[in-house]
């Protein structure tokens, strides 16, 4: 297979994933989760007209004869007549007939009678003016957040459908990978098995098993073979065409289906996507900062279509700073930060570092033919500035 563009890497990732399946949870249980189903209000908002200053409810013109008090939560009486005035509280039941709410500062009070001048801020909210029952408040693929959640609430929901997180189960190849301690000449310390995880968890799933295995082909085909129930599998390494990488190899031996083999994209091109008796294998390059952006090509646009976003554009920066055409048709994921001028790129983010990536906000996606200064580019925030995680 040749490279694929990194706009169709997407697209071919978020084509993968099987279908989801939903959950229904307690609401406030729901925080970070992403709707399975539109939600639409029980009850109109507000349920009835309510005041919306605390002062007296009146009718008709100045000035207004005291006649009782409307405590909140407690039914309104049926009718105010003409010249009459109660005294009310933000969010108490306004009486049929009412015309104003005036709030007691605006008000003189003298014997038992109210003086004020009307305006045409009459401080009734009227029912409905919110929703009306049956008026989504939130969508399908939507991510609940605290104020939704008060939203939903308002409208009478107890309890919503939420997409089931995708299980992910990940394989760390390599010889020279050790867990732990200070590496020898020749080793290199797991810099993927300690974050993918956190990774997976912010864009939405959860890991249920980091495994090693060496670079052995037989041992690689077992642990393909042993990914139990998982949605999707990870495999960081073994993906380009070095003497000990075996990925590809032995998706052909095992008959897996192969939809991505390299994308024109820099950094992180030699990553992988293959199926295999119907599952997603995920092929991440073995540099951390190139499996981050096949982390963002393939994973990401997976996630978002098993969450039911996948028709959703990316968000778009503009560039403090122009970028020349690449000497090749390919995509550049530039790492960087977001500034007063414009998203910029910061130091350290080769293949193999994590520094900088560690400290920026996100990648900006540059076309082959570059961008001028302030041109405004897709980028892609990293999981915990992105307002659509599924945590």
């Amino acid at each position: 297979m040749t490279e694929v563009s990194w706009w169709q890497a997407r697209t071919l990732a978020g084509e993968a994933m099987g279908g989801s399946s939903g959950e229904v949870v307690p609401l406030a249980d729901a925080l970070g989760r992403t709707l399975a189903n539109d939600a639409a209000a029980l009850t109109d908002l507000p349920g009835f007209p309510t005041a919306a200053m605390d002062g007296w409810v009146v009718r008709g013109p100045s000035p207004w004869t005291i006649v009782g008090t409307i405590d909140t939560g407690a039914s309104s009486v049926v009718q105010l007549d003409a010249g009459e005035a109660m005294r009310i509280g933000t969010g108490g039941a306004v009486p049929a007939g009412a015309t104003a709410v005036i709030p007691f500062e605006a008000a003189t009070v003298t014997d038992s009678r109210v003086n004020a001048d009307v305006t045409d801020r009459t401080h009734i909210r009227v029912q409905g003016e919110e929703c009306v029952v049956g008026d989504v408040l939130a969508h399908r693929g939507d991510v609940i957040n605290p104020a939704l959640m008060g939203s939903l609430s308002a409208a009478g929901i107890d309890d919503v459908a939420v997409v089931r997180r995708p299980l992910i189960s990940v394989l760390i190849l390599g010889d020279e990978v050790i867990h732990s301690g200070v590496p020898a000449t020749g080793q290199v310390r797991d810099a993927l098995g300690v974050q993918l995880p956190g990774w997976i968890h912010m864009l939405g799933g959860d890991v249920v098993s980091v495994r090693t295995c060496t670079d052995d082909p037989q041992e690689l085909a077992d642990a393909l073979r042993s990914s139990g129930e998982a949605d999707m599998t990870v495999v960081t390494g073994g993906t380009a065409r070095g003497h000990r990488d075996f990925l590809r190899s032995t998706f052909e031996d095992l008959d897996a289906t192969m939809i991505v083999d390299g994308v024109a994209v820099r950094p992180g091109h030699p990553m992988m996507l293959a199926t295999l008796d119907g599952t997603p294998v995920v092929g991440l390059p073995g540099n951390p900062l190139s499996a981050l952006v096949a982390t963002v090509t393939l994973i990401q646009p997976s996630f978002e279509a098993w969450f039911g976003r996948a028709q959703r554009d990316l968000p778009k920066v503009a560039m403090a700073e122009g970028v020349a055409p690449s000497s090749r048709p390919l995509t550049r994921l530039m790492v960087g930060r977001r500034e007063l001028g414009g998203f910029r790129q910061v130091e350290r983010v080769s293949s193999a570092m994590l520094r900088g990536i560690a400290h920026a906000d996100g990648w900006a996606v540059v076309p082959p033919q570059g961008v001028h200064a302030h041109e405004a580019v897709p980028w892609i925030p990293v999981p915990w500035l992105r307002r659509t995680d599924d945590r």
